[in-house]
C-alpha cells in the first residue's frame, strides 16, 4: 500500500502500513478531510472519509475509483454538518494537525470527535515534520483534549504518528463544561 506520488513520508508504505496496524483493532474508521489517505486505507478494511463540501468533485472521483475496485469506502461532504453517533467509532485520523494554526482550534476539533468515539477508541494525527516543537505540539493539543495514553512513533524520517485513547465519556463531558460552561 503507498500513497499518492506527492504525499511524501505519510505516504510511504512503511507509515501507512503501520496505521493499518494501530487502525485495525479499532474498528470502524473515520478519516477526517484526506481523501487519499481514506482510499489508501480502504485497500485494508472499511473506512468513512468525512470531507469538506469543496471537496465534493474530488470525493465523487474517490468514490467512483473506489466503487470500480471493490473498495469498502463511504465519503460523506460537508462533515461539520454531519453528527456521528455517540460511541460508534473506533478510530479517528485526522491528517495534519499540526497545520491547524490556533492551537485552541484543533483541540476544540478533537473535543468535538471524543463523544463518537467507543470506549477504547483512538485518535490518530498523521503529520508530515521532522521538527521536535512541532511533535511537541501535536501532543499538547491531544494532553489537551483530554487525551489518555499518548505516543508519538515516527515509523519514516519525516512521518510523525501521534496517537491517543479516548478518555471516559465523564471525563470528556467535565473538560467540554469546563471549556464551555455557556453550553
Amino acid at each position: 500500500m503507498r500513497g499518492p506520488l506527492l504525499s511524501g513520508a505519510i505516504g510511504s508504505p512503511a507509515t501507512l502500513g503501520r496505521v493499518c496496524n494501530l487502525v485495525r483493532e479499532h474498528a470502524p474508521v473515520v478519516v477526517l478531510s484526506a481523501l487519499w489517505l481514506a482510499e489508501a486505507l480502504a485497500t485494508e478494511f472499511e473506512v468513512l472519509a468525512l470531507v469538506e463540501a469543496e471537496k465534493h468533485g474530488a470525493a465523487v472521483r474517490a468514490l467512483r475509483r473506489a466503487r470500480k475496485l471493490g473498495l469498502p469506502l463511504t465519503i460523506v461532504s460537508a462533515a461539520s454538518e454531519v453528527p456521528l453517533a455517540a460511541g460508534s467509532v473506533g478510530t479517528v485520523l485526522v491528517d495534519s494537525l499540526v497545520d491547524i494554526e490556533e492551537q485552541p482550534a484543533a483541540r476544540d476539533l478533537i473535543l468535538a470527535l471524543l463523544p463518537a468515539l467507543k470506549p477504547d477508541g483512538i485518535v490518530v494525527s498523521l503529520d508530515a515534520t521532522k521538527s521536535p516543537p512541532l511533535e511537541a505540539r501535536v501532543s499538547e493539543i491531544f494532553l489537551a483534549a483530554s487525551l489518555a495514553h499518548i505516543t508519538q512513533i515516527r515509523p519514516r524520517e519525516g512521518a510523525l504518528l501521534t496517537t491517543g485513547v479516548a478518555p471516559h465519556a465523564a471525563v470528556t463531558a467535565a473538560r467540554i463544561r469546563a471549556l464551555y460552561p455557556d453550553q
